[in-house]
């Protein structure tokens, strides 16, 4: 029997494992009673961590708290001899991450203050670290390098939201191609440093869906860096992985064009999707597909579980397919939930 570790990398390369992964992010496979439970059967640990540390130079960084609507906010402020900018954030109360409440960029004079804040970040390799923590797993699980976003996504998701980026877009398009210019630039640093890196799986956290990224974008300002960085680490035998947990079937065809070997978190049509997972198997034949645990099942009775999981494996290629934890489940559903999907997996699988 193979173990967790062996059974996921086995997917990854495309490799026929002995059955179906399930796999769960560890960050929301909260430490307890269930989840040792669903590990011992057999659920691998999907954790992240980074292959390099950051430091911002001559950028003066302050936080504050408040309490604002009946939760705490965080306020991070980021002082620059070009100006100053601000972003507010605050705590998930179930998984405990965070959610921006106000974005850094709220104008398009800001762009010039974030440009410098870029420019003075520097990257440091972290190998050691990446290593020790890769032991620590062992067999439970992988470590994969977590990379920061393509320049659109990074924007869109950290810096703008959507508003404010599809107005500068349309009205300041030099403003934002110097801007996301200043992006590739540092990302091609981190690039290096994950390439000459011991870490064997490279992720990218995009959150693609084709309702704000239409494929017009994509082509433009995704594609070309999956395949740069694409290349780049597949010369040093290294698993490029992206994560496209959105709308996808406008792009189906030009990621399949993409140097990147897994769609990670893919969503199931049903759960939010809407690109079968037929199509998608036919269409991305030289990639793997992660799909994301639909959170309904949580609201499903046993039965209903199961058989989903059942016709769920009926369709997939074995050597390139895994299901995972890796999207928010419902806090007072998934203690039930995750144990019949872990039997299901381990029955059908």
């Amino acid at each position: 029997m193979l173990t967790p570790r062996e059974r996921i990398m086995r997917v990854l390369r495309r490799e026929l494992p002995d059955r179906v992964p399930l796999g769960a992010y560890s960050f929301l496979l909260p430490r307890g009673t269930i989840e040792r439970r669903v590990r011992e059967k057999e659920c691998g640990l999907i954790h992240f961590e980074r292959v390099y540390t950051t430091e911002m130079q001559n950028v003066e960084i302050s936080t504050k708290e408040k309490w604002e609507n009946n939760e705490k906010t965080t306020i991070r402020i980021y002082r620059t001899p070009l100006g100053d900018l601000y972003e507010k954030t605050k705590l998930d109360p179930g998984y405990r991450s965070q959610w921006t409440k106000e974005f850094m960029i709220k104008k398009p004079s800001d762009y010039r203050i974030a440009k410098y804040i870029i420019e003075n970040t520097v990257y440091h390799q972290n190998y050691e670290f990446f290593v020790e923590v890769e032991k620590n797993i062992g067999e439970d699980g992988i470590l994969i390098a977590n990379m920061d976003r393509t320049p659109l996504q990074r924007t869109l998701i950290e810096l703008t939201g959507t508003e404010r980026l599809c107005i500068d877009l349309y009205e300041r398009a030099d403003i934002m191609e110097e801007f996301f210019d200043s992006l590739r630039k540092k990302q091609d640093e981190m690039y290096q440093i994950a390439a000459d890196s011991p870490a064997q799986i490279i992720h990218n956290w995009d959150n693609l869906t084709e309702d704000i990224t239409e494929p017009r974008l994509f082509q433009k300002y995704c594609l070309p860096l999956y395949n740069k960085y694409g290349h780049l680490l597949h010369e040093r035998g290294k698993i490029y992985v992206v994560h496209m947990d959105g709308k996808l079937y406008h792009l189906k065809n030009l990621i399949k064009k993409a140097e990147i070997d897994v769609i990670e978190s893919f969503t199931l049509p049903g759960a939010g999707g809407n690109l079968s997972l037929q199509e998608a198997k036919d269409v991305w034949k030289n990639k793997t597909i992660i799909a994301n645990l639909p959170a309904f099942l949580c609201y499903k009775d046993e039965e209903f579980i199961k058989r989903f999981i059942r016709d769920l494996l009926i369709q997939v290629p074995k050597e390139r397919f895994m299901l995972d934890v890796s999207e928010d489940l419902p806090q007072k559903f998934w203690r039930r939930t995750l144990p019949i999907v872990a039997d299901a997996m381990q029955m059908y699988g």
